[in-house]
């Protein structure tokens, strides 16, 4: 399993000079209201967006861009890694990041040379990603013709970019708003561009899409069936199904070649529509409840998602205890095959965890945000008296309310 772990993530908002180390597959970041749990989580989302701007002088990002660095160690295949990042962004009106430059370098654990790595292959695997092409098995071969590396650093080199270009993340907002989502989706020759959509702050359609992506090929992947059968009566009861209509829409254009040439050109365009059976009603998914429609976008992520990390923010928003319950032991199970790290405000979510999952957040006025272990961020007596109130009587949850996590160290 592929998994990264302490982080040091330096001029990043609140997290002036922060440190967190996740250990295990899935952590749990706890911590008051800006104390710099979602700080965290966006930090890493910047390795996500690597990538250059040919045009951008290096002066004038200094004095009008945001900044950051974050070094960390990286498992890959069993082998051990440093990579450092040094991004350049800007903050959009969504208070969302927008990189505009970065460099990656990254050295063996026991080297002490570090090796940069080439902006042209993060390009690269970021296009067959986006292309939804999976395999890279002869990437480093075409990046090795092009740059100075031996083979052996640019398999590396592949395969640390790999990593970071597939990092997942949602958010506790991101779907709380169902009316947001269409009625229907326009795919142009089979295809649809999805990252535009992400960008352009569409993930309702872009949820859409990939959830009809994997209903499309039920046939001979067992995505589609596995999540149905855990939303409907057959699992949490959320609802009863869920089905695409194709409706073929023919058109043409015309294209001006060289020397006056005019071609017709033919396209097929197809409107999907979504409907999902609730109560023996079929309905469009902007008329769902906004619990119930999170809850389905959750799953369906927690499910189908393919990355090796995959960042929730807050996944208790807009869902009941009943459905909670179900998304943590989900969130336990797929753990096993893939890295999680989630932030949470919820007691509930606390109450199924144990004290190793935990990192504490909090935030002091010079240091700014600081994450710990809980192991280590009480005392030694206090952690041993938190284990025996776990084993005889209780649970974090309620240590939690009852302010047993205030007594924790500086």
């Amino acid at each position: 399993m592929n998994t990264i772990s302490k982080i040091n993530i330096k001029n990043y908002r609140s997290c002036v000079n922060t440190n967190a180390d996740f250990k295990g597959n899935l952590t749990t970041l706890i911590g008051i209201n800006g104390a710099g749990k979602s700080n965290i989580l966006n930090a890493i989302r910047l390795l996500k967006s690597t990538r250059r701007n040919r045009y951008l002088n290096s002066k004038i990002a200094k004095g009008q861009l945001s900044h950051s660095k974050l070094k960390f160690n990286l498992s890959i295949e069993d082998h051990n890694y440093d990579v450092k990042a040094d991004v350049f962004f800007d903050t959009d009106e969504r208070n969302q990041e927008d990189v505009y430059s970065s460099a990656l370098s990254y050295k063996k654990a026991d080297s002490k040379t570090w090796v940069d790595i080439n902006y042209d292959l993060l390009e690269i695997v970021q296009h067959l990603q986006f292309s939804k092409r999976s395999d890279l098995s002869q990437l480093e071969h075409i990046y090795r013709r092009g740059s100075k590396m031996s083979m052996e650093d640019a398999k590396t080199a592949v395969k640390i970019v790999d990593f970071l270009s597939g990092i997942s993340y949602y958010s506790a907002t991101q779907f709380s708003d169902p009316s947001k989502c269409p009625v229907s989706i326009e795919l142009e020759d089979g295809k649809f561009n999805t990252s535009h959509s992400f960008r352009s702050g569409r993930p309702h359609e872009k949820f859409l899409f990939d959830l009809y992506t994997v209903w499309n090929e039920r046939a001979k992947n067992p995505t589609f069936d596995r999540y149905l059968n855990t939303v409907n009566q057959s699992g949490i009861g959320l609802i009863e199904d869920i089905a695409f209509l194709n409706q073929d829409l023919p058109s043409s254009t015309y294209v001006v070649r060289s020397g006056g040439r005019v071609s017709k050109v033919d396209k097929n365009r197809e409107i999907i529509v979504p409907s999902i059976t609730l109560d023996g009603l079929t309905l469009s998914p902007n008329q769902l409840s906004e619990g119930t429609f999170k809850t389905l976008v959750l799953v369906f992520y927690i499910l189908a998602d393919k990355s090796d990390l995959l960042l929730i923010e807050e996944p208790e928003v807009c869902v009941h205890h009943g459905l909670l319950n179900s998304i943590i032991e989900l969130l336990k199970v797929r753990s096993k095959n893939k890295q999680i790290i989630i932030s949470t405000h919820s007691d509930f979510v606390l109450d199924h965890l144990s004290p190793e999952n935990l990192l504490l957040v909090s935030k002091k006025d010079r240091m700014g945000t600081i994450a710990k272990p809980l192991s280590s961020s009480l005392s030694k007596n206090d952690y041993v008296a938190l284990k025996e109130y776990l084993n005889s009587s209780g649970n974090l949850g309620e240590y939690w309310k009852e302010g047993g996590f205030e007594y924790a160290k500086d």
